[in-house]
């Protein structure tokens, strides 16, 4: 088989893209503009390569800075990641204890109220005429367990 001839004719056909879009005054006039101010620019930072080396100084500066300003954002997340891992186990057994706690203290409630709801039906309080209509009626009702 022959050479390839695909190079050749995108090459090519650039080239004559680039010669009839030079057709267009705009365009030859920009092309002319960008062409001079690059060449401008090179004499100059040839001239003066002190110029570049601290303009390209300063860049490195500006990300190192901000290399420096991630990784302690990084470390930060990081940390607190860890710290959440640790707490957690302690939360789950606050939780845990808080709640047994309240269980004790229900069931103590409770009985607290139902002794007091019978020591309170022991004494009938309906047929004493001593005692005022209000509480003559009242009638203690104890909590439900649920």
């Amino acid at each position: 088989m022959g050479s390839s001839k695909f190079g050749r004719y995108v090459l090519g056909g650039a080239l004559l893209g680039a010669a009839v879009s030079m057709l267009d005054r705009a365009t030859r006039q920009h092309t002319v503009t960008t062409a001079r101010t690059s060449y401008e620019k090179v004499l100059y930072y040839k001239e003066n390569p002190d110029i570049v080396k601290n303009e390209f100084q300063q860049k490195k500066e500006k990300v190192q800075t901000l290399v420096d300003q991630v990784k302690g954002d990084v470390n930060y997340i990081k940390s607190q990641v860890d710290e959440i891992k640790t707490l957690t186990p302690q939360v789950k057994e606050m939780f845990a204890d808080t709640k047994e706690a309240i269980t004790e203290s229900k069931s103590e409630y409770e009985q607290i109220i139902v002794d007091n709801s019978t020591a309170a039906s022991s004494v009938s309080t309906e047929g004493d005429a001593s005692l005022p209509p209000m509480i003559q009626k009242k009638n203690v009702i104890p909590l439900e367990k649920k």
